[in-house]
């Protein structure tokens, strides 16, 4: 851990840039090697957190918060500022949330503020395209995983389900998809909350909820505009899963992302929304659910004698970079009459018994190929 005033090998902050007389200059310097720093480092997120003594900065690196500094609280009213001013925000308003965006350094950023006792503290998103592939082949499938994605993505209508909680990826899931999908011939159009990566030769729309833009206007505008694709960042409400559905049967590919746990618990999650057995059984072709480990560090791994990540200048505490684990579940004729019955046990059972991986099992395919290990794997998900 890092000390106020002190310089921060992790950073590179140097110790004049968060004197106490800093002058706005070296505020501007700071709040740009703040983020310069984070971006190096292939962070997602920054968090800017005031506290009774002093503001932590931390940064989350495949999943993990860290600590990489502290402020003194005089500075970091101005340090806020500062971001706020870049996100053209109102630098008045602290007693409500807001929301904001600018671009650093060729990153979009995406910025929010939410009150807390002792300040405003700041979220910033790093929105890094550079990090991100979308290459199938890259995303941690097993082989039979891979050709049964493939082939249902390549269907002509039906419904896509990616489940998951937040952060388990699966966003870039759904962007492989539509990146693999692409093509000329194709209409494919997406809806957002916001759009996190650019895809040429695809329609992607931002909702904005502040006009009445939501996910429900937007797709059933598109329903009128000769679709064949339809990527829906999130099904949340009543109404879009109608349509969601309703797309999925009359000659649509739509694809979609669900907050639950698991492939099962998104059959539930669609009829608390209001829609019938009969219809999920019809219209949704394929249930994923995923998460995301972090990867052994290549560099550490060839020197096993000395502890994991002793020096090593290529990764932190000994990982680098993340690959997802999945659990699919197709909608066969079998599990199409289970929905019909609501008999989620039953389900569960032929799951089983028709060997399709769970994510545990998937995780400890990859610890046998040495990319991850158990500790990691165990952090992230249980075999339940």
């Amino acid at each position: 851990m890092t000390h106020s005033y002190s310089y921060s090998p992790v950073t590179g902050i140097a110790p004049h840039l968060i004197q106490e007389s800093a002058p706005d200059e070296q505020l501007v310097k700071l709040v740009d090697q703040t983020i310069k720093d984070a971006i190096q480092q292939a962070a997602s997120d920054i968090h800017v957190e005031p506290f009774s003594d002093s503001c932590r900065i931390r940064y989350r690196h495949d999943g993990i918060l860290r600590e990489v500094t502290s402020i003194p609280n005089h500075i970091a009213s101005r340090f806020m500022t500062r971001l706020k001013v870049m996100a053209q925000l109102d630098i008045t308003e602290k007693r409500l949330p807001q929301d904001g965006r600018f671009q650093l350094y060729n990153v979009d950023i995406r910025v929010n503020t939410c009150p807390t006792l002792f300040g405003e503290k700041i979220v910033l998103r790093l929105l890094n395209a550079k990090n991100i592939s979308l290459n199938i082949e890259k995303l941690g499938f097993n082989v039979a995983q891979k050709t049964l994605f493939l082939k249902q993505i390549t269907r002509p209508q039906g419904m896509i389900l990616i489940t998951g909680p937040t952060g388990s990826g699966k966003t870039i899931t759904l962007y492989a998809a539509l990146n693999y999908l692409n093509a000329i011939e194709k209409n494919i159009s997406t809806v957002e909350d916001p759009v996190e990566i650019q895809l040429v030769g695809i329609n992607q729309i931002n909702v904005n909820t502040k006009i009445g833009l939501e996910f429900s206007t937007v797709l059933r505008t598109l329903l009128r505009q000769d679709p064949d694709i339809i990527m829906l960042g999130e099904i949340r409400d009543p109404e879009t899963a109608s349509i969601a559905i309703q797309a999925a049967q009359t000659g649509h590919l739509v694809l979609a992302t669900l907050h639950t746990n698991n492939t099962i618990e998104a059959i539930a999650r669609l009829e608390s929304l209001g829609i019938t057995p009969y219809h999920i059984m019809n219209a949704v072709s394929l249930i994923i659910s995923q998460r995301l480990l972090r990867k052994l560090c290549l560099h550490c791994k060839q020197h096993e004698r000395k502890p994991l990540f002793e020096n090593c200048q290529h990764c932190l505490q000994g990982y680098k970079g993340r690959i997802g684990i999945y659990e699919l579940l197709p909608i066969t004729e079998k599990i199409q009459t289970l929905i019909l019955e609501k008999n989620m046990a039953a389900i569960r059972q032929y799951k089983q018994h028709e060997g399709f991986s769970t994510l545990y099992e998937s995780g400890m395919r990859l610890v046998k190929e040495g990319i991850t290990n158990l500790a990691e794997l165990n952090r992230v998900v249980s075999d339940v």
